[in-house]
């Protein structure tokens, strides 16, 4: 029997070895030896890599098995996500070069000083390689184990060449939560053996996807905004290093081949020079070398934005590393039938490998003149900065340190020079405190990601994948000036200054005030709610005499009378403190109603404000990264626990329990008539209901409101890359096309019919006719309750939707309108922009006791854009209020 024992376990090991044997013939042809202590990711995991999605907790395990094996490879912890998995990044060299890894460091960072010489050809390059940001994208994150573990263990003299001459940055999961959200739904239903039908539940992942992060965000878009904490440790860990290259790994449509950089000129932002995006083509000889060795095809100059720094390729262009975005063929499943045959989960890592040790040969290969390339990129940015018309931008708004402090937050991420303003400045009406605004000049060397805050870029290509406008200064709706002259500075900003909460005049026995217009004062507003806190908005301004002397209060702002309450007033008093400390707000102390100007404090324009009880449409069907938004926003601005409903159990749910619902973006056709029935007599009962984008046209067209959608919409995101959501939909309806992998909705009838035209300038035709994403200009009617809190009129809106309003008939219900010149940054056509100039932006219409907000577009786009989503955090608190305010007027 022992004997018998002993050869099955021979038998066993025998197998295993021949296994292992197959799959480094398959992913590692013709390369040498490979050290037996190192075991390979199929020895640590159990199964060849290919057969089964990897968790991310064993991709971790796995890298640091390598790093207690191997002194070439050390595992860093950059942070963790929403889910508390570790966020990790593997840097792998030589050992003598990890020896002087912060000497190293800090001799590559003076490559970004314009005034150092360029580093010694000596000095080793450094490559980073990102892999499944899109945690769905699910071959990369296979490639990074058998990219490391090729990197430690192969014994071959050019593996030995490119750890010496290089530093090799491996994040082998940009994306835990979404990674581990997708290997699941794989792992749950591949079979044995697998099945390719593309219909098959295995290919068929359902909302939300492995896409986004926890909060559903598409972690792809976030790079300059930082609005996840994935993104914020990313950008941190960046700047540590500033690569030479960068490659962001990506997965496409299953009937594409493999994409990789030079991107069409077509596409190529303006402002970089053209030298960077030339390295691109110099690299992509290595590429195309390996895989022609493979035998894959392959496709290159087509289709894929390089454009802005919303991306994970092109931030770090932005900064002198030549990025790229490299796309393979997604299996989505083990195995899966395309339009290219029979593709499988194995060969779309083989090809994702096969590029990223092509990286590193490249770069090891051209490493002087990626050395060149960043510091000229740094000097022609300072350039730039300096023969700029505008010599520094002045931001910061003193009714706003919460905001001003958030966007000075997000430079400083980007390591832009900040100044503080030494004097009062004013420009246009605009007046700017010193200590409370700042200075950002031109002449710096990020002036390329100062440039793409502030400025306005009108592009005239039309064919981008995604959003073309991405000014940050204009998506805060914080106040800004561009100067011409020179501006008295003060000292380098480093840090955020952050207010400090305090309640002005100490206890009260009358009453407390706040302004509404710092952004910040939502949060301490619900906190206040939830602790059963009476709390009254203004609908007129008025002024009161303070020891500091006499202050106005604007509309919305806020009182906190000591009468009525259910607490004592010095549960009042500590209740309010606790408020202004959290939320980093000032209250002030009153002891008087009767006010110097204005209404008094016990005027009926002063109303009570209800806590609101949240829901939100989550399922199928609704646009995933919406409603993520909706409650990304809620949670950590508000700290409210908004409901997450399925659309399917909106049936059977108690509506009275929530007085506010939500509806994203979206598919609502399978809501039947006495679901909207039901929908309907909520909203009558005193629930306010609020729309975003498709939602809206569906509330209009179901006759929950009586307002007018435009008869002709433009063309909207017919050509942008579509969801898997909105694949299932409109290839029902024959709108879908599939061009390089890239989903695309069609051609409408009405475009069909009209002049005859060449086919192959279909591409070009239709792209024009369509908004990605441009940044439009609104007039906001600031004494209405949504739009309560702001100082200005003129509201900057991303517009990616082809909902267009028709103002209403009630002259007090569009809050907000698209002017008669509307655009202002991105790219939209001339059709377009017709269609949209002085439609409606926002409509509020009260029904019954209820009232019912139509946005046209998405207030909370992408968590980019604070200058919309507090009008939407407004209607939470405010729009029942406000159709039953001076007149109690309702339809």
């Amino acid at each position: 029997m022992k004997t018998i024992k002993h050869i099955l376990v021979a038998f066993v090991l025998l197998l295993a070895a021949q296994i292992t044997n197959a799959q480094s013939d398959y992913y590692f042809p013709k390369s040498g030896s490979f050290d037996s202590s190192i075991p390979s990711p199929e020895q640590f995991l159990g199964y060849p890599i290919g057969s089964h999605y990897t968790r991310h907790d064993q991709i971790v395990a796995y890298l640091n098995e390598l790093a207690k094996k191997s002194n070439k490879i050390h595992v860093e912890v950059i942070g963790k996500t929403y889910e508390l998995r570790p966020q990790v990044v593997a840097t792998i060299t030589s050992a003598d070069n990890y020896r002087r890894i912060d000497d190293i460091q800090k001799i590559h960072a003076t490559l970004v000083d314009p005034s150092k010489p360029v580093i010694g050809k000596n000095e080793p390059v450094i490559v980073d390689l990102s892999y499944s940001v899109h945690g769905n994208e699910t071959s990369s994150a296979e490639t990074s184990l058998l990219t490391a573990y090729y990197l430690v263990a192969n014994q071959s003299e050019e593996t030995a060449k490119f750890l010496k001459e290089a530093v090799i940055l491996i994040d082998p999961s940009e994306n835990p939560d979404g990674r581990d959200r997708a290997a699941n739904w794989y792992n749950s239903y591949k079979s044995y053996p697998p099945v390719a039908d593309g219909l098959d539940k295995e290919h068929q992942e359902q909302w939300p996807g492995g896409r986004g992060n926890h909060y559903l965000n598409n972690l792809n878009r976030d790079w300059l905004n930082l609005s996840q904490i994935e993104s914020v440790n990313r950008v941190e860990f960046f700047h540590k290093w500033y690569p030479n290259i960068q490659i962001d790994f990506h997965e496409q449509g299953s009937n594409a081949t493999y994409y990789f950089e030079p991107s069409p000129k077509r596409h190529q932002n303006p402002h970089i020079p053209q030298f960077l995006y030339d390295f691109n083509v110099v690299l992509a000889k290595y590429e195309a070398k390996a895989l022609d060795a493979i035998g894959s095809l392959y496709f290159t100059k087509e289709n894929y934005d390089n454009l802005s720094p919303i991306y994970g390729s092109t931030y770090p262009k932005f900064y002198g590393s030549v990025g790229a975005t490299f796309e393979e063929a997604s299996s989505g499943g083990i195995l899966r039938e395309t339009t290219n045959g029979l593709l499988t989960f194995s060969f779309t890592i083989r090809n994702h490998l096969a590029t990223s040790l092509a990286t590193i040969c490249g770069a090891v290969a051209e490493k002087e003149g990626l050395f060149k390339v960043q510091k000229e990129f740094f000097k022609n940015a300072l350039e730039q900065g300096r023969q700029s018309n505008t010599k520094a931008y002045v931001f910061g708004d003193s009714r706003d340190e919460n905001l001003t402090q958030k966007f000075l937050g997000i430079l400083l991420r980007h390591r832009v020079k900040v100044y503080e303003l030494n004097d009062n400045f004013s420009q246009n009406g605009k007046t700017f405190q010193k200590k409370k605004a700042y200075v950002v000049p031109s002449e710096q060397p990020n002036y390329q990601i100062v440039n793409a805050v502030f400025e306005e870029n009108i592009l005239q290509d039309s064919l981008f994948m995604d959003n073309t406008a991405w000014s940050l200064i204009q998506a805060y709706g914080l106040q800004y000036a561009k100067v011409n002259s020179t501006v008295t500075k003060g000292g380098l900003v480093t840090s955020v200054r952050l207010p400090q909460g305090e309640i002005k005049g100490g206890a009260s026995n009358y009453a407390y005030l706040l302004s509404w217009t710092d952004y910040n004062a939502s949060k301490a507003l619900y906190y206040l709610l939830d602790k059963k806190v009476l709390v009254k908005t203004a609908f007129k301004p008025f002024t009161v005499a303070t020891p500091d002397g006499n202050k106005t209060y604007s509309y919305g702002s806020l009182v906190i009378p000591v009468a009525g309450q259910t607490i004592s007033s010095d549960s009042l008093y500590r209740t309010l403190k606790i408020a202004a400390d959290s939320a980093r707000v000032s209250f002030t102390s009153v002891s008087t109603g009767f006010n110097i100007d204005g209404i008094d404090l016990g005027s009926s324009n002063i109303k009570t404000v209800s806590k609101p009880e949240v829901a939100v449409a989550f399922g199928q069907g609704i646009n995933s990264e919406e409603a993520g938004q909706v409650w990304f926003l809620l949670n950590k601005q508000l700290s409210l626990p908004v409901v997450k409903i399925d659309v399917n159990s909106f049936q059977r749910a108690l509506l009275n329990k929530y007085n506010t619902i939500v509806l994203p973006g979206g598919n609502y056709a399978a809501w039947d008539k006495s679901l909207v029935d039901k929908l309907k007599n909520w909203v009558n009962a005193g629930g306010t209901l609020v729309t975003f984008q498709s939602a809206t046209a569906w509330a209009i067209n179901q006759g929950l409101i009586n307002e007018k959608l435009a008869e002709s919409s433009f063309s909207g995101r017919r050509g942008a890359t579509v969801s898997p959501a909105e694949v299932k939909t409109e290839a029902t309806k024959g709108k879908v096309q599939e061009t390089n992998g890239q989903r695309t909705f069609g051609i409408n009838q009405q475009e069909e019919t009209g002049k005859r035209l060449d086919y192959v300038t279909q591409q070009d035709v239709e792209g024009a006719s369509r908004i990605n994403g441009a940044i439009f200009e609104a007039d906001i009617d600031i004494t209405h309750p949504i739009g309560f809190g702001l100082s200005d009129r003129k509201l900057y809106i991303n517009k990616n939707d082809n909902t267009v309003l028709v103002p209403s008939a009630n002259r007090y219900a569009t809050v907000a309108q698209y002017t008669s010149h509307p655009f202002v940054n991105g790219y939209a056509p001339k059709e377009s922009i017709s269609k949209v100039k002085n439609s409606a932006a926002i409509i509020v219409r009260g029904s019954g006791a209820g009232s019912i907000v139509l946005f046209a577009d998405d207030p909370t786009y992408r968590n980019y854009w604070p200058g919309t989503n507090r009008l939407f955090i407004n209607a939470l608190f405010f729009a029942n209020l406000s159709e039953h305010g001076f007149y109690g007027a309702a339809e």
